[in-house]
Formats: structure tokens, sequence, C-alpha cells
């Protein structure tokens, strides 16, 4: 047991790294939702199919917060670190999951407004959403054009399936806790099963849509959880940071199709996240906007091309939904996000420090 007062240490770089993430992956849906594929996003273009800016930038988040997650979990119950991460992901997720169903909902359904709010759709629409973000992807009697011509129509938000992977993640977290083997080696072990699936199974579980994500996108979550543990041990530097960079470029070169080659990148990236040495802007002033950027990004960038009509282009629903989506942010830190992780400190849950 750790002496009481033992305090996690605060890494603010992290701040930066995830807005950026999440700017990443507004830059890829710019290309995909201007112009219905993402053929000619530039990252796309350089490294091959599939390999777009916005996959990069999700892999980002996950590593990030399989990290700081995994280092939460060290302080409190399994109670206090459930409740911290509710606390984070879903005040969040229930207004934006508001705006999209009674706002942009009613405003693009072809029902009509008045239409639309008598069915009985948006109510049973907002608790499935909540209680599954991946289901709000697709709102019923929503769309933002005609179907027909491409089936991202009727996505009103394209980034929440990564909402669900990552409440996966923190309930796996809350289960090692709960059997006490949230350790390096059991979080070493699980990692190792993930990398390794994809090179036995192709598409493991064809017919389930939620599971093929989850093993396709944990990984890079439990990446960053044994990463956490490294770090309280040896410190990353430089030199073993260019080291993963050169591996992660070969990877790229000879095996470019193995889904966790970009792992290899979050050693470098967790270097500079924690370096005391390199100082990214810590977003003081601003806040830790990343969260609610990403959650706005989607739907911004559906409105954007809508308003654009045929003179939309990725890059400029990219330059007009980026600060847009920024705003949103801002505004749901500020006034929602900030204020509901106060509640974490509820007497109820004080979080006690325990061994890792």
């Amino acid at each position: 047991m750790q002496e009481t007062g033992v305090s996690k240490p605060f890494y603010p770089n992290f701040n930066m790294v995830r807005l950026i993430a999440a700017s990443m992956v507004i830059f890829s849906h710019a290309f995909l939702i201007s112009e219905k594929t993402s053929a000619n996003e530039p990252f796309m273009r350089l490294l091959g199919e599939g390999n777009n800016l916005g996959k990069f930038g999700v892999y980002v988040f996950f590593i990030t917060s399989g990290f700081l997650v995994t280092q939460s979990a060290q302080f409190g119950s399994v109670g206090a670190f459930l409740w911290r991460r509710a606390l984070r992901i879903y005040p969040a997720l229930v207004v934006c999951t508001l705006l999209s169903v009674y706002v942009l909902g009613p405003l693009f359904s072809p029902l009509g407004i008045s239409g639309y709010l008598l069915s009985s759709f948006h109510l049973r629409t907002t608790v499935y959403s909540v209680l599954n973000p991946n289901y709000g992807m697709e709102l019923p009697n929503v769309q933002f054009y005609d179907p027909a011509i491409s089936w991202l129509a009727t996505f009103i938000n394209g980034s929440l399936w990564t909402i669900s992977q990552e409440i996966f993640c923190y309930l796996i977290l809350a289960g090692l806790m709960a059997i006490g083997i949230l350790r390096a080696p059991f979080v070493a072990i699980t990692l190792a099963v993930g990398v390794t699936w994809a090179l036995f199974f192709d598409d493991p579980w064809p017919d389930r849509k939620l599971i093929t994500d989850f093993t396709f996108i944990a990984p890079y979550f439990f990446g960053g959880s044994l990463l956490w543990f490294v770090t309280e041990k040896w410190r990353p530097n430089i030199v073993l940071a260019l080291i993963f960079v050169a591996l992660g470029v070969l990877f790229y070169v000879f095996w470019p199709k193995y889904l966790y080659g970009p792992m290899l990148f979050a050693v470098p990236l967790v270097c500079i996240a924690t370096s005391p040495t390199i100082r990214l802007p810590t977003l003081e002033r601003v806040g830790d906007v990343s969260y609610g950027t990403y959650l706005y990004g989607w739907p911004v960038e559906q409105v954007v091309n809508h308003a654009l009509g045929q003179y939309s282009t990725p890059w400029t629903v990219f330059a007009l939904s980026l600060p847009t989506s920024l705003l949103f942010g801002w505004l749901s830190w500020h006034l929602l996000e900030k204020r509901a992780l106060r509640l974490k400190r509820a007497s109820f849950l004080q979080r006690q420090p325990i061994s890792p």
C-alpha cells in the first residue's frame, strides 16, 4: 500500500497531443464527407488504402487514453474508477446526442420538423444512443441529402463508433482491478493476444461489427496501458523513441497491411507526451477541448458540406469545420465537462491511492 497523499503525475503535453488527434480525424472526414470517398485524402494517397490521417488520429486517442486511464485506475476503488470514467464520457455524449436528435434531426428530416417531432422514434433513439453510442451514428428519418448518392447521407455522427470501444476498454480495466490483476504482466498478455489475433483471422467476427471494431482498436488502448507501467519504471528517452520510429517505418515498408504496425509509434508518442523537456502548448486557458471537438467534428462537417452544396470541397469543409468544432469543444468543456468532473470528488467516492 502506498502512503496516503501520493498523487499521480501530471503530463500537460497530453492535452495538445489529443487535440491534434481530434484535428487529424476532422481532416480525414472532410474528404470522406465532401467527396463520399477517402481516396483523395493525402495520407491515403501516400501510404496506401486504409492508411488515412484520421485512423492514425484514432490510434493516438486510444494510446493516450490507455496510458492516462490506467494511471487513473491506480487511485481508488473500482466504483470510484467507473464513476470518474462515466463523468468523463457521458455528460458530453448525452448533450451531443440531444443536439443531434432534437436539433439536427428535425432540420434534416424528410418528414419535416413537425412530422419528425411527432414521431415516436426520437425518444427511443436518444435512449439507445446513450446506452450504445454506436447506435447514434444513424438516426431514423434523418438524412443530409439523397441516400442514393451515398450511404453517408444518413450518418449523423460517424465518429461515435469509437466511444463504445472506449467504454469496453474501461470495463476490462475495471474487471482487472476487481480481481486484483491490473498489473503489467496481465496487460502485456492482453496486448499480445490482441496484436497476434490479426495474424490468424482477417475478419474474426464477420457478423458482429461491434466485436470486430473492438478487436481492431482495443490493442492500441492496452498498448498505451502497458506503456504507463513501463514509464513508471523507465522514462522513455529520445534514443529509444527514434529506434521505435525506425521500426515503425520498416513495418510500413515491408508489412504495410498489418493492423498493429503503427503501434510501434506509441513509444515516441508517449515519450513526447511525458517529456519534461519538450514543451507543447499546455492549453491551460483553452481547456481540455479534444473530446468535445472530436464529438462534434462529424456533425459539423455534415452541416458545412450541406450548406456549401456544389461548392463543397474537402479543404473548404475542413477549413470551416475545424474552428467550428473547436468552438463546440470549448463550450462543451467549460459549460459541461469541467463542471461534471468536479463531482468525481464526491465524498462517498474519495479516492485512496493503492499499490499499482
